[in-house]
């Protein structure tokens, strides 16, 4: 602690006062001899009683550490002259541990007592135990419980929680939303929810999937609602092919004509002229997402080769890249972070970069445990899935590794049915989705055309209905419900053709061909919209951004 104090008239330099390291080391003694003859029972004024559990104290001590405990004893209330004053909302373990801290400055605050503790720390006022509950629940906020992180913080008056629960929320809504969690809110915390001009979506078809999933959890007791939840849709913004081939497909909406007027009201938006469509207010509003979407290139051939894609003006811009240049990696994006893994440098590594997108900084963790290149890669619900790819000298692999981003570890999962590397991967409604690549090396191996999905929860994987085409080192990406393989290479050379699996009905079908082949694509989702980045063409390599609009399969060029 330090004071300044003002400089005398005889010029003398200001004098500022801190305290040493001895005057610290004295203060700590005397709390230190303090807390001594607390446990001794000497000197003690007060004795704190707790469900029949006696804990004696100076009042002194507990006034200086608590405004409570201040207000208490130095008030005309019945507890200031009492030797004994009972806690009646508190447990005996608690207040132990609160007595400890206000004497001792130490306390361990962990997952099974971090409630209790910020209750008592709140009722009581001992701020800095509320400030150290406070940065833990920070640090466990995930999918599965920022909900109820919030509504924690709601009863406990800690703003800054609850400023760090919804952020949460915002940003990984798509995730929260289809989780038992979000499914078990009341109709006033769900249309409150939903309502949020910062959800952070691809579409707007995504907040109708969580309004309808919603429903479908209790439709008995909640159809009443339809109205209300289907409200906080913004119709307008929904695709033309979302709206008239799903959305007035649904049975609840069918039977509910306030429904489907404002499905009707989304699709005659469609009609309008730009003019228009300024007037219809919030909902045809966009959603002020928390970020923007880029679309990052990590990687390949090129020395030290990081780029990112803004869709917004079709810019490219560097991005500072401290790790040596390697090719055929795979790279995912998880909790604003992307994760770089495996690939090649003359051999096979098992590496993991990391590259926090919100901070513009590097790191590294733990690599695959097995080194290899060519491999696939997509999250769900916190863990990265790898599988397949090639090590040194052999062909494909059918290994399957998860990394939980949690625990910081790996576990190596139940293997694929069959060997793959150059293959395309990814998840959907929480199934990880593995199409193509091939089965031997993957310069003379066969190309594949068939599919296999894994379920986390059975950890089985099933064959699926094989694509029309045999493709490898292809572009995947997920749009309303639909898996997307674009371009690639075949048996006998590059591929213009894109062709799309429909989960429902587990059937591939064509979609329109791209305006040149691709021996190498990759692709990422933004909304209703796949951009096409096309690298190898066989001859050399093409540098041009396509955008495939899947409501009206049309590429844009």
């Amino acid at each position: 602690m330090c004071s300044s104090t003002k400089a005398p008239s005889s010029k003398k330099k200001s004098e500022r006062k801190c305290a040493t390291k001895e005057e610290y080391r004295q203060l700590s003694s005397i709390m230190g001899v303090m807390n001594n003859l607390r446990k001794q029972g000497t000197l003690c004024d007060v004795t704190l009683v707790v469900q029949g559990k006696h804990f004696p104290a100076h009042r002194v001590v507990l006034a200086a550490a608590s405004h409570f405990f201040s207000l208490m004893f130095t008030s005309k209330m019945m507890e200031s002259m009492s030797h004994e004053v009972e806690l009646r909302s508190a447990e005996p373990e608690i207040i132990e541990l609160l007595i400890e801290f206000i004497y001792t400055a130490r306390i361990s605050v962990n997952s099974s007592n971090v409630q209790s503790l910020l209750d008592a720390a709140n009722q009581y006022q001992i701020e800095p135990v509320k400030k150290m509950c406070v940065e833990f629940l920070k640090g466990q906020i995930d999918a599965t419980n920022c909900l109820g992180i919030s509504a924690l913080s709601d009863c406990m008056d800690c703003p800054e929680l609850k400023a760090a629960a919804e952020d949460f929320f915002q940003l990984h809504f798509t995730e929260v939303y289809k989780l038992d969690e979000f499914l078990q809110l009341d109709v006033t915390q769900v249309t409150h929810l939903l309502h949020q001009d910062k959800l952070t979506v691809r579409a707007e078809a995504q907040i109708y999937d969580a309004a309808v999933r919603w429903l479908k959890y209790d439709v008995c007791n909640r159809q009443q609602y339809m109205v209300e939840v289907l409200g906080c849709v913004r119709f307008p913004l929904v695709s033309k092919t979302f709206l008239s081939k799903t959305v007035q497909a649904e049975p609840l909406i069918q039977d509910n004509p306030q429904c489907l007027k404002m499905v009707i009201s989304g699709m005659r938006y469609h009609l309008l002229s730009l003019e228009d469509r300024e007037d219809l207010g919030e909902s045809s509003r966009p959603r002020r997402k928390k970020h923007d979407y880029r679309i990052a290139l990590f990687g390949g051939s090129q020395p030290q080769s990081c780029r990112y894609f803004n869709p917004k003006d079709s810019s490219w811009t560097d991005i500072r890249c401290p790790f040596e240049k390697r090719r055929d990696a795979t790279a995912v994006f998880w909790d604003n972070v992307v994760y770089i893994l495996g690939g090649s440098q003359l051999f096979p590594i098992k590496r993991m970069d990391c590259y926090n997108v919100l901070k513009d900084s590097w790191y590294s963790k733990l690599g695959p445990p097995t080194p290899r290149d060519s491999l696939a890669a997509c999250a769900a619900q916190g863990k990265i899935y790898t599988s397949g790819g090639s090590e040194v000298g052999s062909s494909a692999l059918d290994l399957f590794e998860c990394y939980d981003t949690r625990t910081e570890s790996w576990q190596v999962k139940t293997s694929m049915l069959m060997a793959r590397c150059s293959h395309g991967s990814v998840e959907a409604n929480g199934l990880i989705y593995v199409c193509g690549g091939t089965v031997g090396n993957n310069v003379s191996g066969r190309v594949l055309n068939n599919c296999e999905v894994y379920d986390p929860n059975t950890q089985q994987w099933r064959e699926l209905c094989g694509m029309r085409e045999a493709r490898k080192n292809h572009g995947v990406a997920v749009v309303n419900n639909r898996i997307y393989a674009v371009g690639g290479q075949g048996a006998l050379g590059g591929l213009d053709s894109v062709e799309y699996y429909d989960i429902a009905s587990n059937e591939w079908r064509a979609a329109s061909a791209m305006p040149w082949r691709g021996v190498t694509v990759k692709c990422a989702a933004v909304g209703d919209v796949i951009y096409v980045l096309a690298g190898f063409q066989g001859v050399g390599r093409l540098g041009h951004v396509l955008e495939y609009h899947t409501d009206a399969d049309r590429l844009v060029y």
